[in-house]
């Protein structure tokens, strides 16, 4: 279902894995190198994960970069039943957004949608983090989706201000970590999917958020969030 592959893997893993602008954003990540590998897992009411290896990496400057991307996402979306999809995608970033290519009939054909890194926030805060209640601007951007792959709306995001707390260490799969917690608002705005023929509603989806940036790693290692009162967690739980 590529709807689920797009929206949880990169949403979840491109999303929060995401570096500042000042350092690059994706490209400058500790995963961007042939044979690197992000293991992403998810708990509480939005279960999200995937388990991600990088190959045939090529690397333009900062904020230019191609691979290879294979693996598996798996997603648990409250009120639907949770299931799994196997990735493998050749992607290129350019200047904060994504491009997606899939294999057809051995054939690399490009995928319609395409994903604006700077979604949630993580990959653009527009400048370093440097204090405690430092701010950053409310944002709006918007998913297209692969017509191709599922007749859907195209997915708009809102951001809020985003307020840097104080720095807290937090224990990751990096080791022990002195990090920014990034707090904001999200909103999903209301829109609608086709799963398997059956078109469905999905409605707007407000979220709490907190991003937590680790400046020495230059990857926000976890991200918390709530939505109507249920938590949910994604973070970083394998890196090299």
């Amino acid at each position: 279902m590529r709807l689920i592959e797009c929206c949880s893997i990169f949403v979840a893993a491109c999303g929060l894995m995401g570096a500042q602008a000042h350092a690059a954003g994706m490209c400058q990540t500790p995963f961007m190198h042939d044979g690197g590998v992000v293991q992403l897992s998810g708990t509480g009411g939005v279960q999200l994960g995937a388990n991600l290896a990088f190959s045939d990496v090529q690397k333009d400057g900062s904020d230019h970069c191609s691979a290879r991307v294979r693996g598996k996402a798996t997603y648990g979306l409250a009120g639907l039943p949770p299931g799994q999809s196997a990735v493998d995608y050749w992607m290129s970033v350019n200047n904060g957004k994504i491009n997606f290519e899939r294999s057809e009939n051995g054939r690399r054909v490009p995928v319609n949608g395409k994903f604006d890194l700077r979604m949630l926030g993580l990959f653009t805060y527009g400048e370093p983090i440097t204090h405690q209640g430092q701010t950053f601007p409310a944002l709006k951007f918007q998913i297209n989706l692969d017509k191709k792959a599922v007749a859907t709306e195209p997915i708009v995001i809102h951001t809020g201000t985003r307020t840097v707390g104080a720095k807290q260490t937090l224990q990751t799969a990096a080791g022990e970590q002195s990090c920014w917690p990034v707090e904001y608002s999200r909103i999903s705005e209301a829109t609608q999917a086709s799963f398997s023929g059956i078109v469905l509603p999905i409605p707007e989806m407000k979220s709490k958020v907190t991003d937590w940036f680790c400046p020495d790693v230059n990857m926000v290692m976890k991200q918390e969030s709530a939505q109507g009162g249920v938590a949910s967690v994604v973070e970083v739980t394998r890196l090299q």
